[in-house]
Order: structure tokens, then sequence, then C-alpha cells
């Protein structure tokens, strides 16, 4: 680890600086990796995603700094949240408090319409603001791709930080092979939120048909923080229903047809803002429902040469109502966020000889949000109303060159209109551009270098949110000049695959991306006032406008490395960025240094021991010292018994009771500490 770039100085010459520390390692391996060369191993931080190029890939082949979460891990540590395990990706920071209703993430220190979320290909738009962006329960995850890094050339504006993709559960996950029909019961306890958790699925398959149905319901109580005092507890009562619907039809081996529905509503009481602790003194009722229907049609040739591709279809739709329960009452408020899209894309492979080979995929994406949202029965000005419509259209050639050398280059158009009442409309277009090289000179060893830029155009609320009154907390000042952010991103990485390295038949995977960005005109939260509170607040409060950053300089990397030995797993990951005023050399927004361990050791076919650490430097550069927090330790354990038909899952999370608080937090001067020691019991059983 400690060849691993230390930042602090490299950034006068990054690029330069990352080729000659990412050579090293591999040179020092050198007599390993020709003895490797040959060893066949089992597969170690693998998987297939379509998330990175849209095409199907090895997320550790690929010349991208990819991160996969499968539901094998998201059994293993019991998740009840979206947080639970991506706060554990390298790059990842998933903070905003102990309520999974104000969590929302962050890719790379970039947060909201920074980072495209979608959930089985849909977009999920909801700007956020103090609440979550993204509704979804976790017994309905299959898979999750954390793509970091600029992806506008993919998916259009909004792919600074990345991708975090979710993809849902199928059938076949659940039907064994040669059977018809199959599914899974499933109920579970958590100490620490006195939650109870029950889930059914049940799932058919045929010739032709297949059909999925799960629900799960959630009741859960108040929240014990590792902090104490006037801290040691958070109301958090309520309780949650979410339902999934799937279906499959095969026209035949060459059409196939999909048909989804998925709900989420949830009802709780606890302060307006979600991320506040007991000295933010407002509560309100909450109700959140997220509603999602999609299709989509798969066609291919016979060989899938010329004709390999998906039309998609969706519709997404996430209101929030809340109800004040405070003295005095405050305004009630409503928020509702509506998308329409599609997109329609195709890859045709072709040779050129035998020394390259050629996937080339093409394709267009439309999406329009439509916002309504109301305080006290009439327009939020801080949460305006509007439109936003976007279309786009793209390329991209995934070229293998002689088996060493493979290059990607994607090229995307995107056209961009908002528009709000009362407002002049604001519209901007834009080419962005990738491109990535990578060569294998052997098996086990490849070295990978990539350039591309992304765009972020400005949203609702960064341009328009007003609010001026002593008679909140805070105020806001719109800005209808902002200008899109764009970046330019460097990206310089390695990937190392060795066998019978400590002992014969083990095998350690290792890979290593080190980024270096510059982001112009980026939107930057800035206090501009100050104001003397009235009732129901007091004090001093502050102004706040978006606002432009000339340039932004920021870099950073992440490590990820699995090592495993006969019945021993072991998995570690590292992240660690900066990010600056290139003019004032002021600190921004970024996410503070990160290291994860993950452990499993298979005592037998039934049993296993489980181990997950996090450990996380104290977030002391940031120019905004209300955001600065302390460091902190996380240790959980658990053990798991599994048969074919049965699994017993029994952990503790947060194991030393530690008092914390995460660096991404809606409200610095809340800081809420998150959840304490928790017992963790799950039962399941397979039919």
């Amino acid at each position: 680890m400690s060849d691993f770039p230390p930042f602090s100085s490299a950034q006068r010459k990054p690029l330069a600086w990352a080729i000659r520390r990412a050579l090293v390692l591999p040179a020092l391996c050198c007599g390993v990796v020709q003895a490797a060369e040959t060893a066949n191993a089992p597969l170690l931080l693998d998987s297939t995603t379509v998330t990175a190029t849209r095409t199907s890939n090895s997320t550790f082949e690929l010349p991208a700094s990819v991160s996969t979460v499968t539901r094998e891990q998201l059994d293993d540590v019991q998740a009840d949240t979206l947080s639970r395990v991506l706060r554990n990706v390298p790059g990842v920071n998933y903070g905003g408090g102990p309520r999974p209703a104000a969590q929302s993430p962050a890719i790379r220190g970039l947060q909201g319409p920074r980072v495209i979320l979608t959930v089985d290909g849909a977009r999920r738009n909801n700007e956020g603001g103090v609440n979550s962006p993204l509704l979804l329960d976790p017994d309905f995850i299959r898979q999750v791709d954390v793509v970091r890094g600029p992806m506008s050339a993919a998916y259009g504006s909004g792919g600074l930080g990345g991708v975090m993709a979710f993809e849902t559960i199928r059938a076949e996950d659940f039907v064994e092979p040669g059977e018809v029909f199959g599914g899974r019961l499933k109920a579970g306890y958590r100490s620490a939120t006195e939650a109870f958790s029950s889930n059914l699925t049940a799932a058919a398959m045929g010739a032709r048909a297949d059909v999925l149905a799960s629900v799960t319901y959630r009741n859960y109580d108040s929240i014990h923080t590792g902090k104490g005092g006037e801290h040691a507890e958070y109301p958090n009562d309520g309780d949650l229903q979410s339902a999934l619907f799937k279906t499959g039809f095969n026209l035949n081996e060459f059409n196939r047809f999909d048909l989804a529905y998925q709900s989420f509503d949830d009802e709780f009481v606890g302060p307006t803002n979600p991320g506040g602790n007991l000295l933010f003194p407002f509560d309100q009722e909450l109700r959140r429902r997220q509603e999602q229907y999609s299709g989509s049609w798969s066609f291919q040739d016979a060989e899938q040469a010329l004709i390999d591709g998906k039309l998609s279809l969706y519709k997404t739709r996430f209101k929030l109502d809340g109800e004040s329960r405070s003295v005095p009452r405050q305004a009630d408020t409503t928020t509702m966020t509506e998308t329409v899209g599609g997109s329609l894309q195709n890859s045709s492979r072709f040779a050129m000889g035998d020394w390259a080979q050629h996937r080339f995929t093409y394709g267009v994406d439309f999406y329009k949000d439509t916002s309504e949202n109301t305080s006290a029965g009439q327009g939020n000005s801080v949460l305006p109303d509007g439109e936003l419509r976007s279309l786009g259209g793209f390329v991209q050639d995934e070229i293998s060159v002689l088996e060493k050398w493979t290059l990607i280059g994607a090229l995307r158009h995107d056209d961009y209109q908002l528009t709000s009442p009362g407002q002049s409309s604001s519209s901007h277009n834009r080419l962005s551009p990738k491109v990535a090289l990578k060569y294998q000179p052997w098996v086990p060893f490849g070295v990978f270098i990539s350039y591309g830029e992304a765009f972020r155009a400005p949203i609702l609320t960064e341009m328009f949110g007003n609010l001026n009154t002593n008679q909140a907390l805070f105020n806001f000042r719109a800005n209808p000049d902002l200008k899109p952010e764009l970046s330019r991103t460097k990206e310089v990485g390695f990937t190392l695959d060795l066998a019978n390295l400590l002992a014969a038949g083990d095998q350690l995977r290792f890979k290593a991306t080190y980024f270096d960005e510059k982001v112009k005109n980026l939107i930057d939260q800035q206090v501009v006032g100050t104001y003397i509170r009235q009732a129901p607040f007091s004090g001093l409060g502050l102004v706040f406008q978006r606002r432009n950053v000339a340039e932004a300089e920021r870099h950073g990397g992440e490590i990820e490395a699995a090592y495993q030995y006969e019945r021993l797993s072991v998995g570690l990951g590292y992240s660690r960025m900066r990010s600056r005023n290139a003019e004032t050399h002021d600190h921004l927004y970024s996410p503070p240094d990160k290291l994860t361990l993950a452990m499993q050791y298979r005592l037998d076919d039934n049993w296993s021991l489980n181990y997950q650490g996090q450990f996380v430097q104290a977030q002391d550069y940031d120019s905004t010292e209300l955001r600065q927090r302390a460091g902190y330790g996380l240790h959980d354990i658990g053990v798991a018994y599994e048969t074919r038909q049965y699994r017993v899952d029994l952990g503790v999370s947060n194991l030393f009771d530690k008092a914390y608080a995460t660096y991404q937090q809606s409200q610095a001067n809340t800081f809420s500490y998150e959840e304490g020691r928790s017992v963790n019991l799950a039962l399941s059983t397979r039919f």
C-alpha cells in the first residue's frame, strides 16, 4: 500500500507521476507474474457489468474504476438500508445522518445531480435537497454497479462523479434449475433501530415466460446512537411497505419482452430536516412514495453480429408529503418529481482481419423531468416548479487489437433545456468525448490510461431557489446566471491477477486507479450574507447562494484488492481525494480518506464467520470548518449457518458502540450521530 500516491505533493505533475508509480509494483512482482501466467484460479473482484460501457464487460478487466456489490454481500451484512454496504465501496461516501430518509450517495466527493442514479436502467432524478434522492428496498437488489469518474459520454448530463446503477432480483435467482416454482421467506430484527422486517418472494419460470413478485414490510422505531446524553436516541418511528413485480416473455430465442413495476411507501415521524438531531426542534410526519413502471424489448440476430440491442421505456414518480407536528406549527410541504424517459441502442460486431475486433455501439436517450412543489399550499420558492428535458445520442467503439490492446472510444451529444414558470428558460448542448486504452503485456498484469470529459447543467433549485424571510433557519438567493459545470479527467491504473502467491491454490487480485480532474464552473454553495432570525428561530442566520467556482482542482484514487485461499476470503478497499479552488486554494468538499477490510472464513460447508471494518481518517482540512469531522473506526462481526433450504445470520454491527458523525450531512450545525451498537438477526427459508 505504501507505493500508492500520497497525493499531497504530486498534483503539480499528477499524470506522469502516477504512471511511474503505477509501474513500480508490477516490476517488483515480475517473477511472480511470470509464474502465474498459466495458473487457473477462481475469479475474485469480478462480475459482469453493463454500466460502464452500456455493454457487457468484466468489472476487473475494464480500463475504469468500477466496483460491484452482489446480493451475497448484502445478505452477509444483513443490509436494511442502501448505505449499509455502499459506504464500504472505495470512492463512495453515503452520508446524511442515521435516518435513511436523509442519506444521499456521493462518488469521488460529488453528490446530488452530479451522480447518475438508475434502477433497472430508469433514471432516478429526484433533486433530493435534505431528503434522500433514492428510494429502493435492499431486499429487491440483485447487484449494484458503481462507476467512478466522468460518464457523460455514456449517459449525458450529471455524470461528473459517476454512475450508481441498481439491478433488481430476477425469477432465475429463486427458481432452481429444472424446477418451475421457487421463492424465499425472510424475517429480521435490528436492535439499534428496534426494527422488524419481513420479505416474501415468489417466482415461476416456464419455457417461454417467467414471473416474480416480492413484497417487504419494515417497522422501525427510534435510532440508538453511540454518543449518549442528549444524542443517545433520535426519533424515527415509522413503517415501510415495498413491492416488486416483474414478468418476461421470450417470443423466440432472439426476442424478449420485459415488464416491471416497483413501489416504495413509508411513513415516519421525525424532524423537518431528516438529517437533524434532537437540537433541531421541528417535527413532521413524513410520507414518501416512489413508483416505477418500465418495459423493454431485447433483440438480436442469430450470432449477435449486426443486431444486439434494446429498447427501454420507463416512468418514475416520486412524491413526498410533510405534515408539521411542531408548536408553533410550520408550513406543510409537498414535493413531486415525475420522470418519463427511454433509450434505444444497438451493438454490431465485426473484425478487421485477424488482428482487430470491434464492438460498435450506438443509440439515443431521452428523458423529461416534471417538478411540482408546494409549501402551505402555495408554490415553494426554495424548490420551484419546472421542467427539464434532455435528448442525447452517442457512439462507442470497443476495439480489441492483437489480444493485448483494448481501445474504447465514445462520443456523445446532448441537448438540454430547463424551464420554470415566470423565469427565462435555460438551454445547453454539449459534446462529451471519452477514450481509454489498456495494454495487457502478460495475462496477470494490465495497465490502462483514459481521458474523459463530463458536463452537468444547473438544476431548478440551484438557479431559481429563493427564500428571503427572517422567520427561517436559513435563507437562499436565486442565481439564474449559473453556467454548466465542465470536467476534464485523466486516469491511470493497473490490474494484477496472481496465483500461487503465498500458498498453492491461492489467488490475489489487485486494481488501482489514480485520477486528476479539472472542473470549470463548479457550482458551489457559498455564504453571501447574514440576517437576524425572528421567531420561531433565533440567532444569526446565513444566506446561501449557488455560485460558479472559476476552476476546481480534484485528484485522488482508489485501490481494491481481494485474496482467496481455500476457505479464507479477504477484501481490501482504499480511497483518497482532495479538492480545492484553483484560484483561492480553499479546500472544497471532499470526503475523508477511507480504508475498508472484509474477511470471511468458511468453517465447513454450512458455517461461516464474517468481519467488516471501516477506518475513516479525520476530515480536518475542509475550508468550511462546520463540515470538518473527527476520524473513526468501525467493526462488524457475524456468523451465518446456511443449507440449501435455510439460512440464519447473527451479527453485531458497530461492535464497540463508536460515537461518530459522517462527513456528508445536510446541515453542518445539527451534527447527527450515526447508529450505535446493534445486534442483528435474520432468518430465511427457500421453497
